[in-house]
């Protein structure tokens, strides 16, 4: 269990959401962000995995492969959903063998696996078997949460044993995983999970030079996570296939939040077949006015549209400064809203 997967993109991490009102969950528990010390550690961890590139499309495209898989076996011993990145920190889902001998996509130990009951032979190893080896992991993780009742102790014991979080907690005089002294590597362990869930779940906020979104531009039909098409490119070279559309945040602010200058009604023209790559339609309902471009309301405008984590961001141009959010002023809008017509708001950083 020490294979550590680095998620590669190069550049700095958008504050907005692991600061301020943000929350921040792991397996429904919430992530204490109010602590400084918890926010600057999640963030330096989500900074470490930045320091490379377009690795990120390579691993999303392994995920719609395990997922699939792995998330009904879950649900079926009532496992948080969120474990499924466990095996993302764990391997990357490769059956890759640690210099401990942990070994498969879950990296059991050979004692651990025998007694979740897998075979462990020279000729039949199961940890290598992605369905047994899934059904053993949700069976470890079920006698860890009986023996800890935390979610997020779970996902720690699973990485240093119960026995290792019980002395702590003994010891320390405190269950709260985010208060304990415990060995680096267990230390890090949950601010890994929850930094691969942010990057997988909310991508758009971690991008190069404070912006919020990274799209291939060249390729009409492909968005972030798509395979790039020479494959992993190592740091300090370039992908010629990807490059950024951003909206810049006030760096006075601290990231914070962004500076809206002004907020423009608008409402989304009915697409119900609409797919990654396409041009969104957007009727505006307030006079628009923009890097020297003024709009009369109940103009039309259209922007291509590109899906990540089922909401569609939106390139309306204007030097990137008009961000097309839902009517609640979060970036980008749900895919469903497509198909409805829903009201929206355009902002103006």
């Amino acid at each position: 269990m020490r294979t550590i997967i680095h998620i590669l993109f190069v550049g700095c991490l958008c504050l907005v959401a692991l600061t301020g009102t943000a929350q921040v969950t792991f397996c429904g528990e919430m992530v204490p962000m109010e602590r400084d010390f918890v926010s600057y550690k999640l963030m330096d961890v989500i900074k470490g995995h930045l320091k490379y590139r377009n690795f990120l499309p390579v691993l999303k495209a392994k995920t719609d492969i395990y997922f699939p898989v792995i998330i009904p076996i879950l649900h079926q011993y009532n496992i948080p959903e969120d474990f499924k990145y466990l095996p993302v920190v764990e391997s990357g889902f490769t059956n890759a063998t640690s210099a401990v001998g942990a070994q498969g996509v879950w990296q059991f130990m050979p004692a651990t696996a025998a007694a979740m009951g897998l075979e462990v032979r020279y000729d039949n190893d199961e940890r290598n078997h992605l369905l047994k080896s899934t059904h053993a992991a949700c069976r470890y993780l079920q006698q860890l949460y009986g023996q800890l009742h935390s979610w997020t102790l779970a996902a720690a014991a699973y990485n240093a044993g119960a026995g290792n979080i019980s002395r702590n907690i003994k010891r320390q005089g405190s269950s709260d995983y985010y208060q304990l002294v415990l060995n680096n590597e267990t230390a890090q362990y949950i601010y890994k999970i929850i930094a691969i869930k942010q990057l997988f779940e909310s991508p758009e906020l971690y991008i190069p030079g404070f912006g919020y979104n990274v799209f291939n531009k060249e390729n009409a039909n492909v968005s972030v996570f798509s395979k790039p098409s020479s494959g992993i490119v190592q740091p300090g070279q370039t992908n010629k296939d990807f490059k950024s559309i951003r909206i810049t945040v006030d760096v006075k602010s601290r990231g914070r939040n962004p500076v809206v200058a002004a907020v423009f009604a608008a409402r989304l023209q009915q697409n119900n077949t609409f797919e990654d790559g396409q041009l969104v339609s957007i009727l505006l309902l307030d006079d628009l006015q923009a890097n020297g471009v003024y709009i009369r309301k109940n103009t039309k405008l259209s922007g291509r549209g590109w899906i990540v984590s089922d909401r569609v961001y939106v390139d309306l141009g204007f030097g990137n400064t008009i961000t097309l959010c839902d009517a609640g002023g979060r970036k980008g809008v749900p895919a469903g809203s497509l198909k409805s017509g829903e009201d929206v708001r355009l902002m103006k950083m």
